[in-house]
């Protein structure tokens, strides 16, 4: 079993992992001072909620029309001129009086940017890490995301009103230009993936992985239970206020019930045990189906945490992606994993919301619950557990 521990040894993946780790810090702490920002300037609830659209649904467009040209760029360099081109963008956010849409042309243009980075960091550490340590690494990531979630929200709003957003979206600026740094001379030169002759366009790419069954159940379980989960924070405020409570703490058993998945995850070495996968992925319609009973707010939090153990699917998904994919277009794959990833969750949100206009928060999350056990079953109910070797014969 790889751990954690022993993927954060690794000379490159040391690099990796703090300029994911600072670059999020600044970003979460970048999107409050954004939204607050516009707020001021507009005082419209929806032109503020519009900040984090944007770094949503650009992400579609581009995992799509421009995943074909990330295997095609030395990974290193892809990786820092993402990392500049997004701290170029947001140091022109920061410039005092510029105009909200100009901030939201920004905000897209970022949203634009990382799907590329995404899928080229994928790649390289595929390209870099045997299967196993390819798993946990992606893992660490997703704890890292979860972990700058938390605490960048809880410290970007004490920033916010200690040096104001201006400053915040410097400060982000700069953590693109110090994991830009980390990454030129922490990770090795590794060489272009694919050459031009090798990349279909984006659409053409997306199809052809949809229609190989080996790729599209991964990818079907990347963003199917995503979608479904996300009502939970899309919820989370109405809820918190029909109970009269504060909403952080549904939103903290989420992020803490993410992390506890990847953890349990790697412990359980769920990558390579299949037969685990269809109750793992049940856990979270189960959970979600709880809030038919209109749940306490502190149940509530619990139902949050244990549906999030669902996630720990995503190493297996990895690890089915890394066997099944061709090095010459991983970079594009995992690009269009990221960047639709984001989407779906995005429209899930959506969703939810218009769906509380109609009905209760809670009969929005039990329905999401109904549909997260029913996705479960139709993706992964013929997958079966390996057959045991048959013992050998005392002579053999």
């Amino acid at each position: 079993m790889t751990t954690y521990a022993d993927v954060a040894r690794r000379p490159e993946m040391k690099a990796v992992l703090l300029a994911h780790a600072v670059s999020l810090l600044g970003t979460v702490a970048a999107e409050v001072a954004l939204s607050v920002l516009v707020y001021r300037r507009t005082a419209s609830p929806l032109l503020s909620s519009l900040t984090l659209a944007c770094g949503f649904v650009p992400q579609a467009v581009s995992a799509v029309l421009l995943s074909g040209h990330v295997d095609r760029v030395r990974p290193r360099r892809l990786l820092v001129g993402c990392d500049l081109a997004c701290a170029g963008l947001v140091a022109l956010m920061a410039v005092p009086g510029t105009p909200v849409a100009v901030l939201l042309l920004l905000a897209t243009a970022v949203g634009l940017v990382t799907p590329a980075f995404t899928g080229s960091r994928a790649a390289l550490l595929a390209g870099s890490l045997d299967a196993p340590a390819f798993v946990a690494a992606r893992s660490l990531l997703r704890v890292l995301a979860q972990g700058a979630l938390m605490f960048g929200f809880a410290v970007g709003g004490l920033a916010l009103a200690a040096v104001g957003p201006q400053t915040l979206l410097v400060a982000d600026a700069a953590s693109f230009v110090a994991s830009a740094a980390l990454l030129r001379w922490g990770t090795g030169d590794h060489p272009a993936r694919a050459t031009a002759a090798r990349r279909p366009g984006g659409l053409r790419a997306l199809g052809r992985v949809l229609r190989e069954p080996a790729l599209r159940r991964p990818l079907l379980l990347t963003w199917v239970p995503a979608a479904l989960y996300c009502t939970v924070d899309a919820m989370a405020t109405p809820y918190a206020h029909g109970r009269g409570t504060d909403v952080g703490m549904l939103l903290a058993a989420a992020a803490a019930g993410t992390v506890l998945a990847e953890w349990l995850g790697i412990r359980a070495d769920l990558a390579r045990r299949p037969h685990l996968l269809l109750p793992v992925a049940l856990v979270t319609g189960v959970a979600l189906l709880g809030y038919a009973a209109h749940p306490a707010v502190a149940v509530a939090a619990g139902l949050n945490l244990v549906g999030a153990l669902g996630g720990a699917i995503g190493q297996w998904v990895d690890g089915s992606l890394i066997d099944e994919l061709d090095e010459a277009v991983r970079g594009r794959l995992f690009a269009l994993q990221g960047g639709l990833l984001m989407a779906v969750q995005g429209a899930g949100i959506a969703v939810a919301g218009a769906a509380a206009e109609l009905v209760a928060p809670h009969h929005v999350l039990a329905v999401a619950g109904a549909l997260s056990l029913l996705a479960a079953y139709v993706l992964l109910r013929d997958v079966r557990p390996a057959a045991a070797p048959e013992p050998s014969g005392a002579g053999a």
